[in-house]
């Protein structure tokens, strides 16, 4: 009996230490199961949170992309007014120099002029690039830079008419070249290049631009010469308000373009850290 008793102790030992055993490795295989749902949980709820986190940002850097689009339109349209106000004022004070025999100034209006009409088929294409945004950076940044040069051109040029003319040398080439005088003595009411002597020195006749209303009367002869004389400029308000306007959409495309290429890049790396996320947790 008590050889059957010490049997029966160790057999119930044996059983209880097995039991005990497979307790344990079932208790551990609920807890594995029970962090792998909950590490998966928290991983998709973090796919979730940087998906709607990557949403928010596209939406932001669109809506900021479709801000300056409209900005940009808005200055486009103001300087392209402009531009042709420009392009009208150059064209009638050429129109009026015309008549001036190989004057410089006329080739400054010349000058003028060519630049501000090509500056309308150039607005023309940077409006075509904003609107299609199919361009590409590269093209932007080189016309946001051939457009910051003429701009520079223009605003030059208008310093420069800005100042007054002196007609001095245009006067005495006229002279030289036996030319007739009559543009500027009618304009400048002058006579010669330094007075009314200067014909008769030549034994020239004193022509009816030398005289107030062409009447050939003593008293209405102008006394002063033309070198003596300079043209007074218009006021360039209308050319100032242009070219500034011009910097202004200048600094908008380059507002534009850094915009542009910062949500691109944010794509990119949302993209590269979402893959990372995915490989990186299948391999693990």
């Amino acid at each position: 009996m008590a050889i059957f008793w010490v049997l029966k102790n160790i057999v119930s030992l044996i059983v209880n230490r097995i039991n005990s055993v497979f307790l344990k490795q079932s208790y551990h295989r609920k807890q594995c199961h029970f962090r792998s749902i909950i590490y998966i949980r928290i991983f998709r709820k973090s796919m979730v949170d940087n998906e709607e986190t990557g949403v928010i940002q596209r939406l932001l850097s669109v809506g900021k992309l479709q801000i300056y689009k409209y900005i940009i339109y808005f200055v486009w349209v103001v300087n392209f007014i402009f531009t042709c106000a420009d392009v009208y004022i150059y064209y009638f004070i050429l129109k009026d120099h015309m008549g001036c025999w190989n004057c410089l100034f006329r080739s400054y209006m010349i000058i003028a002029l060519t630049v501000n009409v090509l500056m309308v088929p150039l607005l023309i294409v940077g409006f075509i690039f904003i609107y299609s945004n199919l361009s590409g950076e590269i093209r932007i940044v080189i016309y946001a830079t051939v457009l910051f040069l003429a701009t520079w051109l223009q605003m030059m040029l208008t310093i420069l008419f800005a100042q007054q003319y002196q007609i001095v040398g245009d006067v005495l080439r006229i002279w030289m070249n036996h030319k007739s005088l009559e543009f500027y003595e009618r304009r400048c009411q002058c006579c010669g290049v330094l007075g009314p002597d200067d014909y008769k020195l030549g034994d020239l006749k004193i022509p009816k631009s030398c005289y107030k209303n062409g009447s050939k009367m003593e008293e209405d002869l102008y006394r002063s010469g033309c070198s003596t004389h300079s043209i007074k400029p218009s006021s360039p308000i209308i050319q100032v308000i242009s070219f500034v306007i011009q910097y202004v959409l200048v600094i908008c495309i380059k507002v534009f373009l850094i915009i542009l290429l910062r949500s691109k890049t944010q794509r990119t790396s949302m993209w590269s850290e979402r893959r990372t996320e995915m490989f990186g947790s299948v391999k693990n």
